[in-house]
């Protein structure tokens, strides 16, 4: 263990599958891989930006040990030995704690920033400034968590809330999250206090953490520190899993946990809807190059560069990509319960490599 409480460390998420973008998010490269709207990987935006902040030799990248080729195809300056690896999906909670699990065997008690792969921000001096006001918040109150919530320019209810009693805007006592609530929750919960996005972006030291999770979840948490104690970048973990939000140990184990808000050109590009909204915001009706003749509600993602030219063509998505054309009924592509059909469909067919 490298004891170095004062510098700050950071941990990328990056194992999410991202089926609700298919076929932009494939199982052999998921969306954090992809340069879904610019000209870079998402994964390589995000260790860009959280670089002006850590230094590079200290960020780690957590996902899947399928993937780990792909995420050490895009680590830049961050070392390959850096990545924490889980054999199997056992959802963000178990990251969480896995991360954690081994950031605290190899730094002890120091500050962490702990981030999502694959969001897009498009302030990014914004973003950054609120996230070393995220770590000074921990230099003044180190016991606590600390989220950056996004002020909601919109009811989305695909996304997860955060509720506080109000206060100075500077740093808020987060009262409860709610994920993904309905419109009447939202409404009701707006009279009461303040709300926020969570941009699931979170400081906190992550001893702290690790005795949090250690109090809430012993017998599985003993699990993962066994594993992070021994830890190479070649092993993936392969043990019991944590249900539920990563958020929610903390505060069952009584961690104080704050909202440092702010008004962010942030977007969680998980949806086909969202990464539309995004396009629109740019003014752009593409990615790539298109030509649309009469055409409406048609969003067309050229991938590998083809150019995609349509006439008439009335609620559709489509996608070229790599050796593949995509046609999809835009309602269709938006309901998850049929794309997971299709994906079982094409895993049981002979071209499951169009997964």
């Amino acid at each position: 263990m490298t004891e170095t409480p004062d510098e700050p460390i950071a941990v990328i998420l990056a194992g999410g599958q991202g089926s609700r973008l298919w076929p932009i998010s494939r199982d052999r490269a998921p969306k954090q891989f992809q340069p879904v709207v610019r000209d870079r990987p998402l994964l390589t935006g995000t260790i860009e930006r959280l670089s002006e902040i850590v230094d590079p030799s200290r960020i780690h990248v957590s996902t899947r040990a399928r993937f780990a080729d792909a995420a050490r195809a895009n680590l830049g300056p961050v070392p390959a030995d850096n990545l924490i690896l889980e054999e199997d999906p056992a959802g963000p909670a178990t990251a969480f704690a896995l991360s954690i699990a081994t950031l605290s065997h190899r730094y002890g008690n120091a500050p962490a920033l702990i981030a999502p792969s694959d969001h897009l921000i498009n302030e990014e001096e914004a973003f950054n400034s609120a996230s070393r006001d995220m770590l000074a918040q921990l230099e003044e109150s180190p016991e606590s968590m600390v989220v950056l919530g996004a002020e909601p320019t919109r009811y989305d209810p695909s996304l997860g809330y955060i509720h506080t009693k109000g206060g100075d805007g500077a740093v808020e006592v987060i009262e409860s999250f709610h994920e993904k609530p309905d419109l009447e929750t939202v409404e009701e919960l707006s009279e009461s206090g303040s709300l926020y996005w969570n941009t699931a972006c979170y400081g906190v030291r992550v001893g702290r953490a690790c005795d949090a999770y250690r109090s809430a979840l012993p017998l599985i948490f003993d699990s993962i520190e066994r594993f992070a104690r021994g830890h190479t970048s070649d092993l993936g973990y392969r043990g019991a899993a944590i249900g539920g939000h990563e958020i929610y140990p903390l505060m069952w184990a009584g961690m104080e946990c704050l909202v440092v808000p702010r008004q962010l050109g942030w977007t969680d590009v998980g949806t086909w809807t969202r990464l539309e909204r995004v396009l629109h915001d740019q003014r752009v009706t593409s990615i790539g190059p298109a030509l649309q003749l009469d055409a409406e509600d048609t969003l067309v993602a050229s991938m590998d560069g083809r150019p995609v030219v349509t006439l008439g063509a009335r609620g559709l998505i489509i996608v070229t990509h790599e050796d593949a054309v995509y046609v999809l009924d835009k309602e269709k592509a938006l309901d998850t319960g049929t794309l997971d059909r299709l994906r079982s469909l094409l895993a049981a067919s002979t071209r499951e490599d169009l997964l």
